[in-house]
């Protein structure tokens, strides 16, 4: 990953989150929604993917003194483009004479598939770490990768990668030894349309497979929620003795 400038995004809303000092944030721009300490920091990455595009992408840096917290989106909408003008080149340029019948492939596909097993094979590559924890996951129903590491400084990192949306997701913190896993940032992330509002589906979703396109032809079924507004339900009447 090469980390490029710093740059303010637009259409970022915030609103105060449970913790003090910590905020919920809303960027629709990228389609999601977290909690950090303070206005997060924002700066534009351009993102090596497995078959060697180089996608834009966001980092949203945000730190306490009980750790480091980031949400990093690439965004992968225009990989099949990408791919397609590569093998039309190859191929128009009689890549390798033609005698490597993958020569001039097409790997959208699979580039596609494998994105979140690309962005885990990042933090395993790390030099001194051990992986206590990696597994599958989902969030609102979104599949993914879980992803837990102890540091050679005993810190801990705690990861969880997405795809949603055409856009890879890879939320990451890290907090000192002995602090527990927080929790107030890795389940916070949500998925918003373009008016703020929390997605929700009501199958597994997966991106990669079978006939996949960007945009899809029709979204899976799913419901919608204000969570600003759901997280404060009014008190309950007292149950009858």
């Amino acid at each position: 990953m090469r980390f490029i400038t710093l740059i303010p995004v637009a259409l970022i809303v915030t609103v105060p989150a449970l913790a003090q000092d910590w905020q919920t944030v809303t960027v629709i721009e990228d389609g999601f929604r977290s909690n950090y300490p303070g206005d997060p920091t924002v700066e534009s990455i351009s993102y090596e993917t497995e078959f060697r595009l180089s996608l834009p992408g966001r980092v949203y840096h945000a730190a306490d003194a009980l750790g480091r917290y980031s949400t990093t989106v690439v965004d992968y909408r225009d990989a099949q483009r990408l791919h397609d003008e590569r093998s039309a080149n190859c191929l128009k340029a009689n890549g390798a004479n033609q005698q490597d019948g993958d020569t001039c492939q097409n790997d959208f596909v699979m580039e596609v598939a494998g994105a979140m097993d690309h962005a885990v094979a990042e933090f395993l590559e790390r030099d001194g770490v051990r992986i206590t924890q990696y597994g599958t996951y989902f969030l609102d129903m979104v599949s993914g990768r879980l992803l837990q590491l102890t540091n050679s400084d005993r810190s801990r990192t705690y990861v969880a990668v997405h795809q949603h949306a055409g856009r890879l997701y890879i939320q990451e913190a890290t907090v000192p030894a002995d602090m527990p896993e927080p929790i107030l940032f890795l389940q916070s992330l949500a998925w918003v349309n373009d008016q703020g509002q929390a997605i929700r589906y009501r199958t597994l979703y997966t991106e990669g497979y079978a006939d996949w396109k960007f945009p899809q032809p029709a979204a899976p079924p799913h419901s919608l929620r204000d969570l600003d507004v759901s997280r404060e339900q009014p008190p309950r009447p007292p149950r009858p003795q």
